[in-house]
């Protein structure tokens, strides 16, 4: 994307982090989620020149949970989540460390780049996407502290599908937080701006 950035892309980006913050939840308490939603969410990982903001993520069609979270959050305090809000205030603390890790983005990048390229081998026994993308996420997320803990019942926390789709999604929330970032989303605006986001993540569902 190469043109400027506007409050409508910053509230798309937040969305997507917003998103991936409530299919962790979910995941990690229910073992369940919205599989549409995750499928978009993690495959934005793979659009390395999105055409604008809501592409990786498949349109705002796809954004929909991820808007209606956000409006929930910020919103009514009776609909808030603090699980939600702390894995999104997470998620944004990380992709600050990593875009200022030239190194460790570079490599994750190359990596994302090769799996990418994998991809046409989906359907082969054996192979799992998203068990790929959480061995990137436990090679370049998970040293870096502090961890990104995931609260939820432990029989869902310690079956390897779900914890493989949990630290999927939790890189592709991250892929998210970087975008917003890039957009000019500051920490600030999760504050000083509630009206305004609320007001136009309200309009886009």
């Amino acid at each position: 994307m190469s043109r400027g950035y506007s409050e409508q892309d910053r509230v798309i980006a937040l969305a997507a982090v917003f998103q991936a913050a409530r299919l962790v939840r979910d995941l990690a308490r229910s073992g369940r989620c919205d599989r549409a939603a995750l499928e978009r969410t993690v495959q934005a990982l793979f659009d390395f020149d999105p055409e604008d903001t809501a592409s990786p993520f498949g349109g705002l069609d796809s954004l929909q949970l991820g808007l209606r979270t956000l409006v929930g959050q910020l919103g009514s305090p009776n609909e808030r989540d603090l699980e939600i809000a702390g894995y999104v205030i997470s998620l944004i603390h990380h992709a600050d460390k990593l875009m200022h890790d030239r190194e460790r983005l570079d490599g994750l990048t190359e990596d994302l780049e090769h799996l990418k390229d994998k991809q046409v081998y989906v359907d082969l026994p054996g192979f799992s996407l998203d068990a790929q993308l959480a061995r990137l996420y436990q090679r370049y997320i998970s040293p870096v502290p502090p961890q990104i803990m995931v609260k939820g019942e432990p029989m869902y926390l310690q079956n390897p599908q779900i914890a493989d789709d949990i630290r999927a999604t939790l890189l592709a929330g991250l892929r998210a937080a970087v975008l917003w970032r890039q957009c000019g989303g500051k920490r600030w605006h999760l504050l000083t701006r509630r009206r305004t986001l609320h007001s136009i993540a309200t309009a886009l569902l």
